[in-house]
């Protein structure tokens, strides 16, 4: 059982400190928490109820069955390593990294020693660390059958919903998540520079908040490609052609953007239904077309 075991979490960032949290409020047996910098262990062990807190992974592992490797993706496998080499792990425990990008081999060190390897990549952005964040969410396992079944106990336990993927698909699941949440910043920011630019006086971002949280809703409520809105999805070419010429005109580095989104926003309008095909080939060359767009 889950609830049974002792944990260790190792790396005191955002991601480490929401399990820290999570774990705290279900009533976990952490016994260690281990960062570089010992004022962040001791905080992300306050949140877990923890007493143990040191600057030492390994030393925090040798204390745990089931070590949590919360650490940046290119430090996983060097921690790993280290904490393997000296005695960190044992046969039969659990170690797991929260590593989106990351397959459970970069724990080899690991299961060299006889521990199980999972790679437990929870879907969600942690901003703080609430211990509310993992309810609902999904986690995404990748590992051996037996580091898995522990995966899916550990997620569920958490309020989480268990996903398993395969190693080679990683690097695209990965991508997906970029687009989705990443790129949504960057979209924002892209955005705020268009309405700075436009000459809306008031803060850009507070401009833009409630449309991007009633997109979310909609997501929410109807789904794809219900959610879809715009004048690509009604086939306003008129005003496609008026944005073209402003942002070539104002912004020109966004332009290829523009263009790829919409392209792509074509797709998504024809499977909603609210598109017809020649409305959407006469999109399509609009947008393909690099100038003139009065032509």
């Amino acid at each position: 059982m889950v609830s049974e075991r002792q944990f260790a979490i190792v790396g005191a960032g955002a991601a480490g400190r929401a399990l820290a949290a999570a774990l705290g409020a279900r009533g976990a047996r952490v016994a260690a928490v281990a960062s570089r910098r010992i004022e962040s262990a001791r905080e992300a062990a306050a949140l877990a109820g923890c007493a143990f807190a040191t600057a030492d992974a390994a030393a925090a592992c040798r204390r745990a069955d089931v070590a949590a490797l919360s650490v940046p993706d290119d430090a996983v496998e060097a921690v790993c390593a280290e904490v393997a080499a000296q005695g960190g792990f044992r046969r039969g425990s659990l170690v797991l990294h929260l590593s989106g990008a990351l397959g459970s081999r970069a724990l080899a060190a690991a299961a060299a020693c006889g521990a199980s390897a999972l790679a437990f990549h929870p879907v969600q952005s942690f901003a703080r660390p609430d211990p509310r964040l993992f309810e609902g969410i999904a986690c995404v396992l990748e590992g051996a059958p037996d580091a898995v079944a522990l995966g899916t106990e550990l997620a569920r336990w958490l309020g989480a919903r268990p996903v398993e993927i395969r190693a080679a698909d990683k690097p695209l699941y990965h991508a997906a998540l970029c687009i989705a949440c990443n790129y949504m910043v960057t979209l924002a920011d892209a955005a705020a520079g268009l309405l700075a630019e436009a000459g809306v006086a008031e803060d850009a971002l507070a401009v833009l908040l409630p449309l991007l949280q009633g997109t979310l809703d909609n997501l929410r409520g109807v789904g794809l490609p219900d959610a879809l809105t715009g004048p690509i999805s009604r086939g306003d070419v008129a005003t496609l052609r008026a944005h073209l010429e402003a942002v070539e005109g104002r912004a020109p580095a966004l332009l290829p953007l523009y263009r790829t989104l919409g392209l792509h926003t074509v797709a998504l309008a024809l499977r909603k239904g609210t598109l017809t095909e020649g409305q959407a080939d006469a999109i399509r060359r609009l947008l393909e077309t690099r100038t003139c767009w009065r032509g």
